[in-house]
């Protein structure tokens, strides 16, 4: 989705009761999110903030992201953005948006290839202590952030529910059955310690790079979270699986720093880390299938690999 220009006006025209002389001020991100657009502007007093604009379609996604970082307002040691304002243009057409502040730092996807090994690793234990603090924040069931959404009473119902969805997803794209059979296997294989985690706990669901800021320049550390419109009540070992499986794919050796930062422990607490890891993995592999982007066979043999290898 791109803004436009016509659109853009209006949606600063509905927010300046508000927040009186916001403007577009020329900062960007570095890179723009698969939903959400985002645009730099300042109130008339000078503050920065920024715009994020959906795509009607996406409503939900802007209500999602409310609500998390308010969640997230409250869990000492990460700092998010602090919604503004948000609202939505007239019509069934209308965009949402939602206006936050901005946050100081840049992505660590930008500085990853300056930083040494050791500066990497002690950033990734860092991420992983993180994320074990946004995980205090419990939820009553699994399933979407919003009240109306989907649900589930228990971690092993979710869990069969997604393992259910995936594979028909992997078969319907041509997906070898083979696979499938592996991962339905090993999740059922694992059943027991899936069932014996916590409570649904406030999930990012995309801890990565992408998403986590530091610092512009020196010392890398953790500054920032952003882009929370997917978050949801879930097991908080499947989010610490998505962040594993991102750190595996860029440097394999860090995932030892990280699952360490977080403090996982047992056997069936590893056990659950797996199973979501797989899943996570099959989720990617079916979007790889479907949208083909550069590289996509390469990419595709690599997960390959990597689900046969943990199933």
């Amino acid at each position: 989705m791109v803004v436009d220009a016509r659109v853009l006006a209006d949606v600063l025209d509905r927010l300046r009761p508000e927040v009186p002389g916001v403007e577009v001020d020329g900062w960007a991100p570095s890179v723009q999110g698969a939903v959400g657009k985002v645009v730099g502007v300042r109130d008339g007093g000078g503050s920065p903030h920024v715009l994020k604009i959906y795509p009607a379609t996406a409503r939900r996604r802007r209500d999602t992201e409310v609500l998390a970082l308010r969640l997230l307002a409250d869990v000492p040691g990460i700092v998010g953005p602090r919604p503004v304002g948000y609202g939505q243009l007239d019509g069934p057409a209308g965009v949402a948006f939602l206006l936050m502040t901005r946050l100081d730092g840049v992505r660590w996807a930008d500085r990853r290839a300056e930083l040494d090994p050791a500066r990497t690793t002690a950033l990734t234990r860092e991420v992983g202590r993180a994320l074990r603090r946004l995980h205090t924040v419990a939820g009553r069931q699994f399933g979407d952030l919003l009240e109306d959404g989907a649900r589930w009473p228990t971690a092993w119902d979710r869990v069969a529910a997604r393992t259910g969805d995936l594979i028909a997803e992997h078969l319907r794209a041509g997906g070898p059955s083979r696979l499938a059979d592996r991962v339905r296997r090993f999740v059922e294989r694992h059943r027991q310690a899936v069932a014996s985690g916590p409570g649904p706990m406030l999930c990012h669901n995309d801890f990565v790079g992408s998403n986590l800021l530091v610092p512009a320049t020196g010392e890398p550390r953790l500054c920032g979270v952003v882009d929370l419109e997917r978050a949801s009540w879930n097991d908080p070992l499947s989010d610490l699986a998505q962040t594993r499986l991102h750190v595996r794919q860029h440097r394999p050796a860090d995932t030892v720093a990280l699952v360490e930062g977080y403090g996982v422990g047992g056997p069936d607490e590893h056990r659950r880390l797996d199973v979501h890891e797989v899943l996570h993995a099959l989720a990617e592999r079916n979007w790889v299938a479907y949208d083909r982007p550069a590289g996509w066979r390469e990419s595709i043999a690599a997960l390959d690999v990597l689900l046969t290898g943990r199933t």
